[in-house]
């Protein structure tokens, strides 16, 4: 059975809507800058190497009017979410738009509305484990883009951290320490360790990347955050 639906926040558009019109599957718009220079025939490409955040509409049809309510409350704010037609990637998104209630009520026969999903530019693996290293090893990156991980470094006292060549150094380590290259900030729990971190937090690379450490490290959790474009 091929049933269209989204998942937003872990519920399913399944038991409160027919799905309509799902978003079509695109890449997002690079951020590039076209440079015209005097003299100089077209112009020059300066790549930012960022990418542009995506709108996702879907077309949607209530099942039930006593449920508007309940839609209306669940389809906002923020929050993951999976469309059936890409249903192993989630996308980090955001709901903005108005739903119109009294348009819902008052069209006797469909009760349909547009929800818009206002997506960060990747897709996200939805099945996303956990990584636990106990020694030096090899981690092979499956998206196509590189990856921001989350990294929990288990150890105490000075501990450098080594991802492909490249090195963090942390100080000061008591138990553990979290570096988050999403935020790009180093914590433990709710305190900030930022002035105990020296380097740029770790990407990884499309494909193999290496990871190494010194000093006392008892392991490494590490939460990949596999992405695409």
């Amino acid at each position: 059975m091929n049933e269209v639906y989204f998942i937003f926040k872990n519920i399913s558009s399944v038991d409160y809507l027919d799905i309509i019109k799902l978003p079509s599957i695109f890449k997002a718009e690079k951020d590039i800058n076209l440079l015209e220079a005097e003299g100089r025939d077209g112009f020059v490409t300066e790549d930012l190497g960022t990418y542009r955040g995506i709108i996702k509409t879907v077309e949607c049809q209530v099942k039930d009017l006593s449920q508007v309510d309940f839609i209306c409350s669940w389809l906002d704010g923020s929050g993951d979410v999976v469309f059936s037609n890409e249903p192993d990637r989630k996308y980090k998104a955001t709901i903005k738009n108005q739903i119109e209630l009294e348009q819902i009520v008052l069209t006797q026969t469909y009760h349909t509305f547009i929800v818009q999903f206002e997506c960060q530019p990747h897709k996200y693996s939805l099945e996303d484990s956990l990584i636990t290293l106990t020694s030096a090893g090899t981690l092979y990156n499956i998206g196509s883009t590189i990856s921001k991980p989350i990294i929990k470094v288990f150890g105490t006292g000075s501990i450098t951290l080594t991802i492909n060549s490249l090195n963090v150094v942390l100080t000061n380590v008591s138990e553990y320490v979290i570096i988050d290259s999403v935020c790009e900030d180093a914590y433990k729990g709710t305190d900030y360790k930022n002035s105990d971190m020296k380097g740029l937090p770790p990407i990884f690379e499309v494909g193999q990347n290496t990871i190494s450490w010194s000093g006392t490290v008892t392991k490494l959790e590490i939460t990949p955050n596999w992405r695409w474009n």
